[in-house]
């Protein structure tokens, strides 16, 4: 019932995606010194709202590990113009030590905090909106 509410189930994807990011950055954190690692992040796609509960959306939403490509299944489809990965290597943007790996802890910090910022954020949103369910039901706060 409340998943099929789109302010509810928007903020449950919204916090699966930050969930999914923050173990991408508790791995790059792991890895700041095992030669040759790149860390990783993964870029939030851009859904039409009329797709967004479709199985496609849902798979490209999804991060397995493996990059997730962007696939043109209709002629009309606007072609990606990169590849269209949902997880991005962002080892090239910094500076790499000799070891080759490219892992910056301050960076990653930071990211990991906005990102806890971001999730409770969500979390109390969500909760929120509960609350105001439980009002208009007749029921207790």
């Amino acid at each position: 019932m409340i998943h099929d509410l789109t302010t509810f189930a928007a903020l449950k994807e919204r916090m699966s995606f930050l969930q999914t990011r923050q173990k991408l950055l508790a791995q790059n954190i792991a890895n700041a010194d095992t030669p040759g690692y790149r860390p990783k992040d993964i870029k939030q796609l851009g859904i039409d709202p009329a797709s967004r509960g479709s199985d496609a959306a849902r798979r490209m939403m999804t991060v397995t590990g493996q990059a997730t490509t962007v696939a043109a299944t209709n002629p009309r489809h606007i072609q990606p113009t990169s590849g269209g990965t949902a997880i991005e290597d962002r080892g090239a943007s910094y500076e790499t030590r000799p070891s080759g790996n490219a892992v910056d802890l301050e960076n990653e910090m930071l990211k990991v905090s906005q990102n806890q910022i971001d999730f409770q954020t969500a979390a109390n949103i969500y909760q929120r909106g509960l609350s105001t369910l439980k009002i208009a039901l007749g029921r207790k706060a």
